[in-house]
């Protein structure tokens, strides 16, 4: 499955992203699971992040359907160090188990290199294990776990942070 990615705009907020925002199964392991979201939220989301200097937000879509079916965020992006987290969700559920994350996880990682960053990271629940699979399967590594980091309905769980030089 062909997919690419594309910076988002208002244009993109429609109930079917909104869905995605609001379900806890697509949403349980980032921080977005706190705050029930409305259609300006996302609007306004995304406004803010196109007006950054250290951040870009990617839609990702599905090539042969022109589909947006998750997202991806670089940033926020250290200059100074040439360093970035990076972040990501497969919203629309029929589309996940198809090696989807693993393929734009390369792409940003293309980009990031583009941008001459030399360091990306990614921080995952330590429970995420299909996030930690396809990290690794980008070349990232484990690099520091803080254990007891993350809360999920008062029951603590560590946070994984993985590595790539790019």
């Amino acid at each position: 499955m062909e997919v690419y990615l594309r910076k988002l705009t208002t244009k993109d907020v429609c109930k079917q992203y909104l869905k995605w925002m609001n379900d806890i199964k697509i949403t349980q392991f980032t921080e977005q699971r706190f705050k029930k979201k409305k259609l300006s939220d996302l609007k306004e989301f995304i406004i803010q992040k196109s007006k950054s200097k250290n951040e870009y937000l990617f839609g990702i879509f599905v090539k042969k359907k022109d589909l947006h079916v998750g997202n991806i965020k670089l940033g926020p992006i250290n200059f100074n160090h040439k360093t970035a987290y990076i972040s990501y969700f497969i919203g629309d559920r029929s589309f996940q188990n198809y090696g989807i994350a693993t393929k734009v996880i390369k792409l940003i990682c293309k980009y990031a290199k583009k941008k001459k960053l030399r360091k990306l990271k990614a921080a995952c629940y330590s429970i995420n294990e299909p996030s930690i699979v396809v990290l690794k399967k980008n070349g990232f590594k484990l690099e520091a776990v803080f254990k007891n980091e993350l809360l999920i309905k008062n029951k603590k769980y560590n946070q994984s942070i993985l590595t790539k030089f790019l």
